[in-house]
């Protein structure tokens, strides 16, 4: 039995769309959703922008609005809080059509968290815990840039907005006199300040196994990552279709020198060498030609076994202080935090706050973890 939501306000020009938007800058809190397509694309396709109220829900139309100014300046007002649930691919969006990320915005599968909710919390695992409503998923990889959408589609669509505003008012209030909201509030502006994208002269770094190519084989990899992301930016085109994921590493370990080479490669397509071929070749050559000074430092092995001993009282004091506060401990202190921390010690041999570690969680986690580690350090002597 399908769940009964308002009948959604639909909004189809630029004129009607700023006309709402001066009622929503007087509103202490909207609910935001976007729909899109992401299939053939590196950016988003916008296919419907929802925007709930309380009692009303609009859904806005990107293939017919063309003026986004004064929904940007919605996104940009300070006084009005937006809410969304798991909005990262959702600021891209924003991004796309008006040029800015919403400021002033609660996340609620965070606030959830912070509520003892659990990790990653589900819009609809959010609804049935607070409000006992069992929300459908039956459109979700539907094709929301088809016109006229389907009844289904609206259907879905309005009610990802139209109890959003509750649930929110419902974290607030769980959270309410406890640090945890700060800490929420210093998360959710983390995420409107962070890059949206990752810089391309340093995705090679994150490749799995990079830590075994010497200099030279870096050299390569960092030049064939730097160019797949310009590229699939450029061209807007999937990264995968540029060049395989699977085929970056064997690039750059066996720097293939000739075509029958390269198709030889872990991964490479066959429309891949036809389009993309010549130009990997070329990049290759680059990179191998290049001054040694400027190949990149290789990067550190695998923590040894010491510290992977003290990673696991790390975990096991982040999963204490988990159940202390009632917060899950990937939230606390992220596993790339605690590696982080455990690189630090192997090149200086003592316990620091790396840079990267900063607000609440440097001084509630950070600064009595590396305490305790000093502790026990110095009880092992």
């Amino acid at each position: 039995m399908p769940i009964e939501h308002p009948d959604p306000i639909w909004v189809l020009d630029s004129e009607s769309l700023n006309h709402y938007c001066q009622q929503w800058l007087e509103l202490d809190a909207i609910a935001l959703d976007t729909e899109f397509i992401r299939t053939d694309t590196f950016y988003p396709i916008p296919g419907l922008i929802q925007v709930g109220t309380g009692a009303q829900v609009f859904l806005v139309d990107p293939l017919s609005v063309h003026d986004w100014s004064a929904f940007g300046r919605v996104l940009q007002s300070e006084s009005v809080v937006k809410v969304l649930h798991a909005c990262g691919e959702d600021l891209e969006v924003f991004n796309i059509l008006t040029g800015c990320r919403p400021v002033a915005l609660l996340d609620t599968q965070l606030a959830a968290a912070y509520a003892g909710l659990g990790h990653s919390l589900s819009y609809q695992n959010l609804l049935k815990a607070l409000l006992a409503v069992d929300l459908p998923k039956d459109a979700t990889r539907s094709d929301w840039l088809q016109r006229p959408l389907t009844e289904t589609q609206v259907s879905y669509a309005t009610l990802d907005v139209v109890h959003l505003l509750e649930a929110y008012e419902l974290l607030l209030k769980k959270l309410r006199n406890k640090p945890q909201l700060q800490w929420l509030r210093e998360d959710c502006a983390a995420l409107v300040s962070s890059p949206l994208f990752p810089d391309p002269s340093e995705i090679w770094k994150d490749v799995k196994r990079a830590w075994q190519l010497r200099p030279q084989q870096l050299a390569v990899l960092q030049k064939i990552c730097e160019y797949r992301e310009q590229e699939a930016r450029k061209s807007n085109t999937p990264r995968n279709r540029i060049i395989p994921k699977g085929s970056l590493w064997p690039i750059a370990c066996y720097m293939p020198d000739n075509i029958r080479s390269l198709s030889s490669i872990q991964d490479m397509k066959p429309r891949t060498l036809r389009k993309y071929g010549e130009i990997i070749l070329n990049l290759v050559k680059q990179a191998k030609d290049a001054p040694e000074a400027d190949y990149p430092e290789q990067l550190p092995a695998p923590l040894p076994k010491a510290a992977r001993d003290y990673g696991k009282l790390i975990k096991a004091w982040v999963h204490h202080k988990s159940d202390e506060l009632d917060v899950p401990a990937e939230l606390l202190f992220p596993g790339k935090m605690s590696t982080a921390l455990l690189r630090q010690w192997q090149i200086s041999g003592r316990f620091s706050i790396p840079e990267n570690i900063q607000g609440w969680r440097r001084l509630e986690i950070a600064d009595p973890l590396i305490l305790a580690l000093k502790e026990h350090k110095e009880d092992q002597r």
